[in-house]
């Protein structure tokens, strides 16, 4: 776990339900920094997204050693658990499952095709050449995809999708930059403009409004902060 990580996870342990941009302020870490750690932190089983947008950690995460606490980290006890989180944990622990099975399933086709003397590598190349990366088809299809169902359809880690630029993570969401440029060009949106949109533009402001970036104005339109 890197510095960062430690801070972020010890931070949420003492205020439970903090947002990304409370997180940041509070640390004096950059925004990205602290969403790609929390990101990192969610992938790893330490911390659950709550229900009003902040994050909480996990019940059960393993203990901070003493090295760990020292770096910033504490022992303090675990915040209570709410119906909410406890149903977020079920379905972390699925997705978890679900991305285990299919890799044992891969596995078990090269053990079978490395009995019939077929070289895997290059099954995976012709494989690589015909089939398109499933998470990119979506993203490019649908303009986002909730991280749930990006862990399902992903073929390697999601944070690798985003350090190539390819997927941009925004609330539970990762986003097809493309679409989200497109989308931020339509600001100001007035709230009548909002009922038009398609499910996909809805969830993505609905996830811009939660991390801080759009904001109502008046209460007649919706702007972006730049």
């Amino acid at each position: 776990m890197s510095g960062v990580d430690r801070k972020v996870l010890a931070f949420l342990k003492n205020n439970p339900g903090a947002t990304p941009r409370e997180v940041a302020d509070a640390l004096g870490l950059p925004y990205n920094v602290v969403r790609h750690a929390l990101l990192r932190l969610r992938e790893a089983g330490y911390v659950v997204r709550s229900p009003r947008g902040g994050y909480l950690v996990r019940v059960g995460f393993p203990a901070l050693d003493d090295a760990e606490v020292a770096r910033g980290g504490s022992n303090d006890s675990r915040p209570d658990a709410s119906v909410a989180e406890l149903v977020g944990v079920i379905e972390e622990l699925r997705s978890i499952v679900m991305e285990l099975k299919a890799r044992v399933d891969r596995l078990e086709q090269e053990v079978n095709l490395l009995k019939k003397g077929i070289p895997t590598h290059k099954v995976r190349q012709r494989k690589d050449r015909k089939t398109p990366d499933p998470l990119l088809s979506t993203l490019s299809s649908k303009g986002l995809v909730t991280l749930s169902e990006a862990r399902k359809l992903a073929s390697k880690p999601i944070e690798a999708y985003i350090n190539e630029g390819v997927a941009i993570p925004i609330g539970n969401y990762l986003v097809n930059p493309e679409f989200l440029d497109k989308f931020k060009k339509k600001f100001p949106l007035s709230v009548g403009e909002v009922e038009k949109m398609s499910p996909e533009e809805r969830g993505l402001l609905d996830s811009l409004i939660k991390e801080g970036l759009v904001y109502l104005h008046a209460g007649r339109e919706y702007r972006i902060i730049s």
